[in-house]
């Protein structure tokens, strides 16, 4: 079983966007998905207009929760919304509360692959989800502050891994809101790729407006707009993710 967290510090980037495109493009491939929602705003239950009883928080606290069929092969858990703020101060006076991701999760079968959808923050459900996953997914946005983003987000990866002796690999650092029309765009993606190597997907993700719009018809890319750029793109970054080399790169 893989376990990813899609993280980064800086919102605005495509994270939601890049998490559900690439679970739903996993399970098309196949694959059976489970989906985390772990940010109190909650938009995933709002895209696939699904609502769990017992969420996120309710795992956490009472590790109990359900697990929604929402397509083929995907299975989501919702995040509770505003009740997973609250978990969060009564995690934080637990022994070894940001453990309890891992811990309520460490039964857990069937799925080949657990996808997090982390918010934009420095908190402890993101530190439970950065000692639970195996590998992230960082979405920087190309502009000078996405840059600002995956600085600032690999310097927590590597402060959580130090101080509770997690290895959290990256996965790959994914370019979104790429326009071909500015030069910025062109710029970050260069410094991005000069600087971090081979950790920068191949993969680009295009500005698209069916990106934008399919969340409002409940559907993912590959739903509303197959033929879109934002279609091809996120089934890209899925045939390079399924395709990474798992077994020579210490994956299970």
């Amino acid at each position: 079983m893989r376990k990813i967290a899609v993280v980064t510090s800086k919102g605005g980037t495509g994270k939601t966007t890049t998490a559900i495109n690439l679970s739903y493009g996993l399970a098309m491939f196949g694959q059976r998905v489970l989906l985390i929602d772990c940010d109190p705003q909650r938009n995933l239950a709002i895209i696939f207009d699904t609502y769990g009883s017992q969420t996120l928080p309710d795992l956490l606290l009472r590790g109990k929760v359900d697990i929604l069929q929402v397509r083929k092969n995907l299975f989501f858990i919702d995040s509770g919304g505003r009740k997973l703020a609250e978990t969060e101060s009564l995690l934080a006076q637990r022994k070894g509360g940001e453990l309890r991701l891992r811990q309520v999760l460490s039964t857990l079968k069937g799925s080949d692959w657990v996808i997090c959808d982390c918010p934009p923050s420095t908190n402890l459900i993101n530190i439970n989800v950065l000692t639970y996953a195996d590998y992230a997914i960082i979405p920087v946005s190309m502009d000078f502050l996405g840059m600002v983003g995956v600085k600032k987000t690999m310097e927590t990866i590597v402060e959580v891994d130090e101080r509770l002796g997690h290895q959290l690999r990256i996965l790959g650092i994914l370019a979104t809101f790429f326009d071909s029309r500015t030069k910025i765009s062109y710029e970050v993606l260069q410094t991005l790729r000069q600087h971090f190597k081979e950790k920068v997907f191949n993969t680009v993700i295009r500005t698209n407006t069916s990106l934008k719009e399919a969340p409002g018809f409940h559907k993912v890319i590959f739903e509303y707009a197959p033929y879109s750029y934002g279609s091809q793109d996120y089934y890209l970054l899925t045939e390079e993710v399924f395709n990474y080399g798992w077994e020579e790169k210490g994956g299970d």
